[in-house]
Order: C-alpha cells, then sequence, then structure tokens
C-alpha cells in the first residue's frame, strides 16, 4: 500500500501533555497499524542520498536485531516511538469526569489532558525517532502476524514532511531540529547500566553473581573506576568493567555472540559458564590471587599494585592481555587449567622483562595503554609459554616489539618460559 492512500479512520485513547512549545498526545497503537501507518523519516530529508543512507541503515543489522528480539523475547518492550504527523485532519476528543464521582478535587492539570485522538487515515505519519524498531516491527510481523495485535506506545506531534517544506519552512525547520535533537541526546546504554541491570546478557548475569558469590571479588571490584584502577585504591582487585570484559573475552562464542548476549541462556547454561575452572585456576597457580581471595585485610591490594607498578595482573590491562592468552592457549586444545598454569611461569612484575617500557613506564610510573603495546604484549606472552608463531609471524613481532621498545631489531630475543 502506499502511504499517499487513504486508510480507515481509527481512534486512540490519550493523554495531551506540553513541553516548550510542543503540545504532543500519548497514546498507543497495535504493531500491525505501526506496520501500516507510520513511514521512516525519510520524509524530512531532502537530499536523496541522505534518504538512501537512512535506508541503508535500516536494512541493516540493528533492524535484523530488533526483529529476532521481537520474535524471541517472551518478556519484550520497547520505548515510545516519537511520530511526527502531517495533514489529514486529526482531531481531539476531551474526555470529563463527573465532579460527583470524586471523592477529592483533581488537580487543574488534568482538565483536558485525558481524550481520543482520533485519526482519519489522510494524515501523513513518519517516525521522527524509533526508525529501527518500526522496521523491525515490520519484518517481525511478516514473519509472524500474531504479533500485530500488540501495542507501543507513540508520541504524536504535529510535523512537516519534506514535501510542504516551502508551504511551512518553519514547520519543517522544527521538525528536523526534533529529529537531530532526539537522535543527539538518545545515547546508547552503558556497559555500567548492562553490568548491573541486563537479565539477558550471560557476562552481565554472571559478572554480578562473582561480584556477589565469589570470594576473590566480594567487596574487591572497584564499581567507581571504568577500566583503569589508581594505585591508591588498595581494596580493589580489579574493576567490574574489567571483569566483565575479561569474562567476554574467555566466553565468547564466535561470531553470532554479540547475538546470542541479547537472549537469556537457559538456567543450566549459566551455571556451566558460572562453574567455569577459570577463577580457580588463576587462584591455584597465582600465589598473589590465592592470596587475596582469602584475606580480610582492606588494604592486601597495596602489595601488588603500587607506584613502583605492581604485579601484571593487578592491572586491568595486564589482566586482559592474560585472559586472552588463556583463550588463545585454549583454541589449542589446553584445558584452562593447563593454559593458567602455563602463563603463570611468566614473570609478573611489571618493572622487569618483559613487561618494562612495553606496559610499564618507569620513568613516569604508570601503565602504557597504547593498543599497539597491547597486542604486541599479548603475542610476546602467547609465544613465551609455548603458543605456536609463524616465522613471518615471529619477525614481525621482533619488528613491532624493536620500535615500541626504541631498540635494534638485533637485540630483540623473545623469552620462553615453558
Amino acid at each position: 500500500m502506499k502511504l499517499r492512500d487513504k486508510l480507515s479512520p481509527i481512534l486512540l485513547p490519550g493523554l495531551r501533555a506540553h513541553m516548550g512549545n510542543w503540545v504532543y498526545y500519548i497514546c498507543f497503537l497495535k504493531m500491525r497499524d505501526i506496520a501500516k501507518r507510520i513511514s521512516i523519516a525519510k520524509e524530512i530529508h531532502s537530499s536523496e542520498a541522505l534518504r538512501e543512507l537512512l535506508q541503508r541503515q535500516l536494512r541493516g543489522e540493528r533492524t535484523k536485531e530488533i526483529k529476532e528480539y521481537l520474535l524471541k523475547q517472551e518478556e519484550r518492550f520497547f520505548n515510545a516511538l516519537v511520530v511526527g504527523s502531517y495533514g489529514g485532519n486529526p482531531e481531539w476528543y476531551e474526555l470529563s469526569i463527573d465532579p460527583d464521582d470524586q471523592s477529592e478535587p483533581f488537580p487543574e492539570y488534568i482538565e483536558g489532558a485525558l481524550g481520543i485522538l482520533k485519526l482519519d487515515g489522510s494524515e501523513r505519519l513518519f517516525a521522527i525517532d524509533g526508525q529501527h524498531r518500526i522496521a523491525g516491527i515490520r519484518e517481525a510481523i511478516a514473519e509472524r502476524p500474531d504479533l500485530g495485535d500488540e501495542e507501543v506506545c507513540v508520541i504524536f506531534v504535529a510535523g512537516v514532511v519534506q514535501e510542504s517544506r516551502e508551504k511551512d519552512p518553519k514547520g519543517f525547520e522544527r521538525t528536523r531540529r526534533l529529529f537531530a535533537t532526539l537522535n543527539r541526546y538518545a545515547k546508547p546504554v552503558n556497559k555500567k547500566d548492562i553490568i548491573a541491570l541486563d537479565e539477558d546478557d550471560i557476562v552481565a548475569i554472571i559478572t554480578r553473581r562473582l561480584v556477589e558469590d565469589h570470594p576473590l571479588f566480594q567487596d574487591k571490584v572497584s564499581i567507581k573506576q571504568p577500566k583503569s584502577i589508581p594505585p591508591t585504591d588498595r581494596q580493589s582487585f580489579t574493576t567490574i568493567i574489567t571483569l566483565y570484559d575479561a569474562l567476554d573475552i574467555f566466553l565468547e562464542k564466535g561470531k553470532d555472540w554479540r547475538k546470542f548476549k541479547r537472549f537469556r541462556p537457559s538456567d543450566e547454561e549459566i551455571e556451566v559458564h558460572y562453574n567455569e575452572e577459570l577463577w580457580s585456576a588463576f587462584t591455584k597457580h597465582f600465589p598473589p590471587l590465592k592470596e587475596m581471595e582469602e584475606s580480610t585485610d582492606k588494604n592486601i591490594a597495596k602489595k601488588y599494585r603500587n607506584e613502583e607498578g605492581g604485579h601484571l595482573l593487578f592491572r586491568p590491562i595486564g589482566l586482559l592481555v592474560v585472559i586472552r592468552c588463556v583463550r588463545s592457549l585454549r583454541a589449542g586444545s589446553l584445558s584452562v587449567e593447563e593454559a593458567v598454569h602455563k602463563v603463570s611461569k611468566t614473570p609478573m612484575t611489571l618493572s622487569e622483562d618483559p613487561w618494562v617500557n612495553l606496559l610499564w613506564d618507569p620513568v613516569n610510573k604508570r601503565m602504557i595503554t597504547a593498543p599497539e603495546n597491547q597486542k604486541a604484549a599479548e603475542r610476546l606472552l602467547y609465544y613465551a609459554v609455548g603458543g605456536k608463531l609463524s616465522d613471518h609471524e615471529l619477525e614481525k613481532l621482533k619488528e613491532e616489539l624493536a620500535g615500541l621498545l626504541k631498540k635494534e631489531i638485533a637485540s630483540i630475543h623473545l623469552p620462553k618460559y615453558v
């Protein structure tokens, strides 16, 4: 059906409200009506190139993820779509409340706020915020028509489409500004929120359980710091985001991992991953972690993270380098404990080889966080504990280390600890 074909009238229960100089209506629509009646925000782009860009985005991965979410997640829920309405003859019918039925006076703002919004079907409805959700709804109900009965909150505002911009240039500009504002301030959920709240992401679920139940992490994980952790923190082993990232690396299952984390696995699968031997292997083969696990001293971390560098595992970057190495060794058929045991043979003091000047700056007494240093450290560790690298990879690693350490290639000797 073409968007300009007139649809049948529809009555929507709703609320009328205002903010700034916008009057808007909060209603709900069934998903089938959303799919049928609301077009995408290309209606407010005058550039054909921008329209095509938006269409490409809507054919992308995000729309597929939303479709899968609707099809698979029984506890599905969307926040409100913001929809512009242009043309037609929308009408608002106020609902009054009989004062005789009131036990106490209602506030003044209730008057005129409750009502029915009537759309006659000839108006143009276009998404100002929620384009991917609408595209996902269309694809989902094409596979499962019964989803069309489910309802989503919609906020209606008076907007102007591109083809009518000459008739109402200020209205068109106002609509574009609202579109830009909503998209500018619609920030993605940050990782801390995911860790704290997500009940589908298996990594977030296990991270919370470790922080609550595991003696290595109980009251020993910083939730204040993002990734780095200062020497002044004498209590924490690591940060909660580093713990999440470490688990994400360790548990990751192929290219569909991101999609897998969108849907809660069975309790049995969560239990299997929670009980992985990773952390028991770490505390078995790294005495400082065993001491950390058993200690009640709130200053215990000071021994292993200080102004002289300290222990590699007590720095977020160091922990992630080691976790990546363990994962790579496991890919070569080693068990978790065998991999951790091999890594434990490596010197762990940051102020000594092989980490000084690669991950630890002895002059400024701080970690070196450059991505190229971290990648070189990962390959160096992997090779040093028995990982296989081709001749080409070995030569490339030597070249990278020579550049990072400011040495001649001939002076670079790759250590072997296993």
